[in-house]
This record gives structure tokens, C-alpha cells and sequence, in this order.
């Protein structure tokens, strides 16, 4: 599935678009459970999160888990609350996840 990203609804001024994956794991008689991702296309280069969902409207909470260009450091967490099948409103919280000694991935070399 594919969007375009508006910079607010009032406005309506396009700032990008997405694309979005979502997997069913479970489905009734047990509890419909999905695994979504999606990635933001946005001037400067891509943020990435992924998120768990369930049936109904409660707020899904996400994670950031990366992003090239501009975001090539991105980290965070957001919130996403629909309004209707095609509408909604989605927060999201950026780090910059670089370590005090500059380096990105100090941590991944460390055993």
C-alpha cells in the first residue's frame, strides 16, 4: 500500500510518500494480531518503523528503527491514531542515535 504525506491536514502541502507492509500472524478464533512496517519517503532520504496491531481504535505505538540520508541515524518512537479506514494522525519522536564519541555503531563492535 502506498500514501502521500501531507505536512497537515489544513495545509494539505505534500511532503512525501510511504510505503506500507502488513502481515497477518493471527486470526480468529484467536485475537487478529499484524506486523506492520512502513517507510517514509521524505526530501533528504527514508525513516523506518514497525509496529504490532490489533483489531479496533485504540492508538498503536511504533518504533522507529532507522532511516538513510538525512535520517541515516534515526531512532524513536511514535504513536498513530486513525480516524476511519484512510485517515489519521501519527506522532512520532526522532534521536538522534549517534554516541557521545560520534561514532553511529561504537556499540555494535563492542562484544
Amino acid at each position: 500500500m502506498r500514501s502521500s504525506l501531507t505536512a497537515s491536514p489544513l495545509t494539505r502541502q505534500h511532503v512525501g510518500d510511504d510505503a506500507f507492509c502488513c502481515a497477518i500472524v493471527s486470526v480468529p478464533p484467536d485475537p487478529v494480531l499484524a506486523n506492520r512496517t512502513r517507510v517514509f519517503r521524505l526530501p533528504g532520504g527514508t525513516i523506518a518503523f514497525q509496529t504490532h496491531a490489533t483489531a479496533g481504535p485504540a492508538p498503536k505505538e511504533l518504533a522507529v528503527t532507522g532511516g538513510t540520508g538525512t535520517f541515516h541515524n534515526a531512532g524513536g518512537e511514535g504513536t498513530l491514531v486513525g480516524f476511519g479506514p484512510v485517515q489519521g494522525k501519527l506522532t512520532l519522536h526522532l534521536l538522534n542515535l549517534v554516541s557521545r564519541t560520534g561514532k553511529a555503531d561504537a556499540a555494535a563492535g563492542a562484544s
